[in-house]
């Protein structure tokens, strides 16, 4: 199997800086001599954090402008600079939720959209919740709910959950739980 090779960077600009996002446009060489542009959304990361207490899931709902409606997610949250991803996993753990963790285990990374976006989400399973104070963004209106990990499941198969990294968190958890029952 051939491995395609490393595309050479022959110019590139930052053409938008926002809050959470920046947008680059990179012109490249390919490997076969032709010249293309890469536009790429740069991200600094984020975390998403599957939270656990007995056979319950901590969900989220919140309105995201963007699809223009109510979407139930895992607490999750952009990484700051030089902040570590668990910590960043806990801090938004307690701030979106008012539950902290005595456990938090990264479970794997993955790439949100390759093909235009440097964001990389770490996935964390919680465990050993206990209450705290909740202590949301100024611009963050939250609800935070335990659901049955049987009704999540159901959510995504029925498409009530549309937010991909819920649903690889609640997914990646079944197929954890099934290879443990084994």
């Amino acid at each position: 199997m051939r491995v395609p090779s490393l595309e050479e960077v022959v110019s590139s600009s930052h053409i938008f800086s926002g809050r959470a996002i920046s947008l680059k446009v990179e012109d490249v060489r390919l490997p076969s001599g032709k010249l293309a542009r890469r536009e790429t959304v740069v991200h600094p990361g984020a975390v998403a954090v599957v939270a656990l207490e007995g056979g319950d899931i901590l969900l989220e709902r919140q309105y995201r402008h963007t699809a223009k409606r109510v979407i139930w997610e895992i607490p999750a949250g952009t990484i700051e600079k030089g902040e570590d991803p668990e910590e960043c996993a806990r801090r938004e753990l307690a701030e979106e939720t008012g539950y902290t963790a005595d456990k938090m285990d990264r479970v794997f990374s993955f790439y949100v959209a390759p093909g235009y976006s440097t964001e990389v989400i770490h996935l964390f399973l919680a465990k050993g919740l206990k209450r705290s104070s909740k202590r949301l963004d100024y611009d963050e209106e939250i609800d935070a709910v335990f659901v049955p990990i049987s009704k999540a499941l159901e959510m995504v198969r029925d498409n009530e959950i549309e937010d991909a990294k819920t649903a690889i968190g609640i997914l990646f958890f079944e197929r954890f739980l099934a290879n443990a029952r084994g």
